[in-house]
């Protein structure tokens, strides 16, 4: 009964997930003679830029996996954020058979970003210009929210690359979550609570592993019942930590040389004495 009450409650969650969020697809950005993944939109840094490309997008055509309705190639070029074109959706998504590329006209809008040569200079944009390549090794089906093997990070301030920084990022693999998820269900004792006969216990999060998999620490938050005493939530996040610690190895995300905790996810450790059968 634990095991189908776990998949029930993940599967709901899974599709919460695919209902409310959707990975992005990617700008491109030339370097050297490489075309690469670039994580950053720098378009939309600027309201009033965003606003004139959009009113010249396709109106009849929308993918979840580009909200934004168009992919911009750039390009680093003496030390300078180039933006070379615009594709709009409208082909971005259709067979090169039946819908010729698409590209948004630049003209007026880009005019007074020109330098002598004619290129667009994004001199609008300063931030971070996040490249990847190589195996992806995290991700979540939200915006941008993944990672890459290989990671360089560029500071711009308008349009000009001021550093670069590379990164090699790693996953070392451990539990799966879901088992991790299953197993903190599975263990939780919540029968030496009273109170929580015929509650359901819902608890959100995140643990940061050590280089060698094991537990470093974990946040733990008590979102279901909200009426009980902090005094006894403290026991119920007590044996949640006791239960967490007892996973052997979890994921190791190395991103940008640190550690980064898991994502935060959501579960409910007890339904009642009564349904856990």
């Amino acid at each position: 009964m634990v095991r189908k009450l776990f998949f029930f409650h993940l599967l709901c969650f899974c599709c919460f997930l695919s209902a409310q969020a959707t990975g992005q697809i990617s700008e491109l950005i030339i370097i050297g003679k490489d075309t690469l993944m670039l994580l950053t939109c720098p378009i939309e840094h600027d309201p009033i830029i965003r606003k004139q490309v959009n009113k010249r997008l396709a109106k009849k055509t929308f993918t979840t996996a580009c909200w934004r309705r168009y992919q911009a190639t750039w390009q680093i070029e003496d030390n300078q954020l180039i933006l070379k074109k615009n594709e709009d959706s409208k082909s971005l998504f259709a067979s090169s058979d039946t819908v010729p590329e698409v590209t948004v006209d630049l003209s007026d809008i880009f005019d007074r970003y020109q330098d002598k040569q004619g290129r667009i200079v994004a001199s609008w944009f300063s931030g971070e210009l996040k490249v990847v390549s190589g195996e992806r090794i995290y991700y979540v089906h939200m915006g941008f929210d993944r990672e890459y093997e290989n990671e360089t990070v560029y500071q711009v301030e308008q349009g000009k690359i001021i550093s670069k920084t590379d990164y090699r990022n790693s996953i070392k693999k451990g539990m799966p979550i879901e088992d991790a998820m299953k197993f903190v269900m599975t263990q939780f004792k919540g029968e030496r609570f009273p109170e929580l006969a015929n509650t359901r216990l819902v608890i959100s999060v995140n643990v940061l592993p050590k280089a060698d998999g094991s537990l470093d620490s974990a946040d733990v938050e008590i979102l279901r019942p909200n009426n009980i005493t902090e005094e006894r939530k403290k026991l119920y996040i007590e044996q949640i930590h006791a239960i967490l610690k007892q996973i052997p190895q979890w994921d190791v995300l190395t991103v940008r040389n640190k550690i980064r905790k898991t994502g935060r996810w959501m579960l409910p450790v007890w339904r009642g004495k009564h349904t856990q059968n």
